[in-house]
């Protein structure tokens, strides 16, 4: 469980790639809305655990089937996975965007649709027993992801995989959670299909 004192040191692009030998905690929110979307996010939960490097999925949330945000069209499902890695945040946030690449996103205006969209939401440190949340603000990289505490479909998965741990600045993701108003609530219902079996595997297929 996830301690809830200050956050750590900031770990910037310029640090070395490999994290602490205990690994770090990486929480990363995954979208779609575009083509098979729960084929996707598993595939894209798959590319996780097999491609970067000393890095393992050790737990996925809930799907939930969303709505935009802005003038895209389509629901999106969502969900969040936590990683355990020895990859600094920086080459972390490298590898979702060459994953989001494969998977045929295009970055153009804000608010498009997307055939995949991976977000580095939330890191943890372990220190002197506690995981503490690591801040990261250089170079194009930032964690927490600055709009995680006003998006639902990160909050409520945050909660599934951490409870009431203080990681999303300093507070809970329930906490966050609470004070979103109705307008700005975006979960239209959590989806049938799961991205992890209970064998804690990745699901393969539709």
């Amino acid at each position: 469980m996830a301690g809830r004192g200050s956050a750590q040191p900031e770990l910037g692009p310029g640090s070395a790639e490999q994290g602490s030998e205990a690994g770090l905690r990486a929480f990363v929110g995954l979208g779609s809305n575009l083509g098979d979307r729960l084929a996707t996010l598993r595939s894209a939960v798959a590319a996780l655990g097999r491609e970067l490097p000393g890095t393992r999925v050790v737990a996925a949330s809930s799907v939930y089937e969303t709505r935009p945000l802005g003038p895209s069209e389509g629901a999106f499902l969502n969900a969040v996975v936590e990683l355990r890695t020895g990859l600094r945040p920086a080459a972390v946030l490298g590898w979702l965007l060459e994953i989001e690449a494969r998977h045929g996103r295009e970055r153009r205006r804000r608010w498009d649709a997307r055939t995949l969209d991976l977000d580095l939401l939330v890191v943890l440190r372990e220190t002197a027993g506690t995981w503490e949340a690591v801040r990261v603000d250089r170079d194009g990289v930032q964690v927490p992801h600055p709009e995680a505490k006003g998006r639902d479909f990160v909050l409520v998965p945050l909660v599934e995989l951490v409870g009431d741990a203080a990681v999303v600045e300093g507070r809970a993701p329930g906490a966050w959670l609470e004070e979103l108003a109705e307008g700005e609530r975006t979960i239209l219902r959590r989806w049938g299909a799961a991205l992890w079996d209970e064998d804690g595997e990745v699901v393969q297929g539709g």
